[in-house]
């Protein structure tokens, strides 16, 4: 589903005629996205067609057969009161949650390099193509799948640069974490690891600035601060190059005077 959606058999890829109609390969693209939920046969007729035809329960059935007999029986489970996708084809987008999962999990269990490996394998897979079944634009029905991977790379993202940052890789977590802020400014914790990046790549600077920057997108944006996690991070680069921000403040709004965190 990442890209425009395509079926592959034993690593090669069908052909459109190989799949079905375009009705059958956007009855697919539906039970791919709802992930094994079943879906009644009215919601599959309102997505394939703009004025239901006049027997539209023996119309999916025979969309249904065909795929089939094209991609094999146990593609799609179900019957007259609906269809979900089966337990044989794998999609990618699903297999891309595993991985971040994966990921995370090594990073709750302390393995930063395996932890990195799987997010970036992940993010290798999720930016295939920024856009999930780009061949169905306007489609509402896509929404969660395109939430999804949305979500999935924020994620991917924030372990990849974070176990980058711990196992020394910091040219590497700085550009996950551009990447990630590029994707969405609102992001700080994103933010936090490039503040943290270029710090550990000797660009304390550069980390002050993009700390500013945040923190005039959120004023101007929602009329808030940044949190207090990113502040104390802002803080404490301050005030490990006291000399190069000399006169700056270093005074953080979230702490209280004493004890402050940022210490």
């Amino acid at each position: 589903m990442i890209g425009e959606f395509a079926v592959y058999r034993a690593g090669a890829l069908l052909a459109s005629g190989e799949v079905g109609s375009r009705k059958a390969r956007t009855l697919l693209a539906l039970l791919a996205v709802e992930r094994g939920r079943l879906v009644p046969v009215d919601q599959v007729v309102d997505v394939l067609w703009r004025h239901a035809p006049q027997r539209p329960a023996e119309n999916v059935a025979t969309i249904v057969s065909r795929l089939r007999a094209a991609l094999g029986r146990d593609v799609i489970a179900g019957g007259r009161a609906g269809y979900r996708l089966g337990h044989a084809p794998q999609v990618d987008l699903y297999h891309a949650v595993s991985m971040v999962t994966t990921a995370e999990a090594y990073t709750a269990g302390g393995r930063p390099r395996p932890a990195l490996r799987a997010a970036q394998q992940a993010l290798t897979l999720l930016l295939g193509d920024d856009v999930v079944l780009a061949d169905h634009p306007a489609a509402l029905w896509a929404e969660p799948a395109r939430a999804l991977h949305t979500g999935l790379l924020r994620r991917a993202r924030h372990v990849a640069a974070a176990e980058a940052l711990r196992t020394g890789y910091a040219v590497t977590a700085r550009a996950i974490a551009e990447a990630a802020v590029r994707a969405d400014p609102f992001d700080e914790k994103a933010y936090r690891a490039l503040m943290a990046a270029y710090d550990a790549a000797g660009e304390p600077a550069r980390a002050v600035l993009a700390y500013e920057r945040l923190r005039v997108i959120l004023e101007r944006e929602l009329g808030i601060e940044p949190a207090r996690d990113t502040q104390c991070l802002h803080v404490s680069i301050l005030r490990t190059h006291k000399r190069l921000f000399a006169g700056v403040t270093t005074a953080c709004r979230s702490c209280p005077p004493r004890p402050c965190r940022c210490t």
